[in-house]
C-alpha cells in the first residue's frame, strides 16, 4: 500500500479536553484511510489516551508515536527581561515524543510530577531542570510560538532565545527539532525567519508541524 509523505507529529485528541476534539479511534481510521504509516498523539499535559491510542493503532497497522505537549514552568529573570511581579506566568510548551521504553517511562515520570508537584490553581507543569533529569529516550520539539524559544523571539529577545535553544540542545543532544507552524497566525509569520536563522546557525534540524485538533 502506498504511504503518504507526511506524518502528523502534533495531534491533540479528545483527551486534551478544550484543546482537541478528535476521538482516538477516529484519528487512527483517518490515518489509515490517508495512507499515513504513523501518527503521534501529543495531548496537553497528559497521557490519558496513550493506551487506547497504542492498542487501536496497532490493530489498524498504524505506527503509534506516544508523546505529550508538556507544560514547562517559565523562568523569569532579569536576563530574560521578565522581572517577577508576583504573578506566575503561563508555562511554555515543549512537545516530547517517545523513542523507546526508557523514554516512555521518563515521559510518564514527567507527566506524573507535573500533576503531583504543581499548585492546584496552575496547569500541571514541571521545570526545565526536571525535564533534564528525565530526558533520555525522548525527542523534543521546540513548541512553536507557545514554546520558550518562540515566545522569546516574539518578544524580540533573540539572545535569550538563542541561550534557551542551546540549553534545550544540551538537554536533548541530537534529539531536538526546531518547530515551524503555519496556521495563518501573525506571530508564526513574525518569528519564522528568526527560527530559520537559528536552525542554520546552531545546526539543528527543522520540522514542519500542524497543531491538529487544537481549537482557536
Amino acid at each position: 500500500m502506498p504511504h503518504a509523505d507526511f506524518v502528523h507529529l502534533r495531534v491533540h485528541s479528545a483527551y486534551s479536553l478544550s484543546e482537541g476534539a478528535i476521538p482516538v479511534k477516529a484519528l487512527v481510521k483517518l490515518c489509515k484511510a490517508q495512507g499515513m504509516p504513523a501518527v503521534a498523539v501529543t495531548d496537553s499535559g497528559n497521557l490519558f489516551g496513550a493506551l487506547e491510542f497504542a492498542q487501536t493503532a496497532q490493530k489498524e497497522g498504524v505506527q503509534p508515536i506516544i508523546g505529550c505537549q508538556l507544560h514547562v514552568t517559565r523562568e523569569t529573570s532579569k536576563e530574560l527581561g521578565e522581572p517577577r511581579n508576583g504573578t506566575a506566568p503561563a508555562p511554555d510548551q515543549l512537545v516530547l515524543l517517545v523513542q523507546n521504553q526508557v523514554g516512555y517511562e521518563n515521559l510518564m515520570r514527567l507527566v506524573s510530577r507535573g500533576f503531583l508537584e504543581s499548585e492546584p490553581s496552575e496547569a500541571a507543569q514541571v521545570t526545565l531542570d526536571v525535564v533534564a533529569e528525565h530526558a533520555e529516550g525522548l525527542l523534543a520539539l521546540t513548541g512553536g510560538p507557545g514554546g520558550a524559544v518562540g515566545r522569546l523571539l516574539a518578544g524580540e529577545q533573540k539572545d535569550a532565545a538563542t541561550a534557551m535553544l542551546r540549553r534545550l540542545a544540551g538537554i536533548f543532544p541530537g534529539r531536538l527539532y526546531i518547530e515551524l507552524q503555519r496556521h495563518g497566525v501573525a506571530v508564526e509569520q513574525a518569528i519564522e525567519p528568526a527560527l530559520l536563522d537559528l536552525a542554520y546557525a546552531e545546526d539543528l534540524p527543522l520540522v514542519a508541524l500542524g497543531d491538529v485538533g487544537a481549537l482557536g
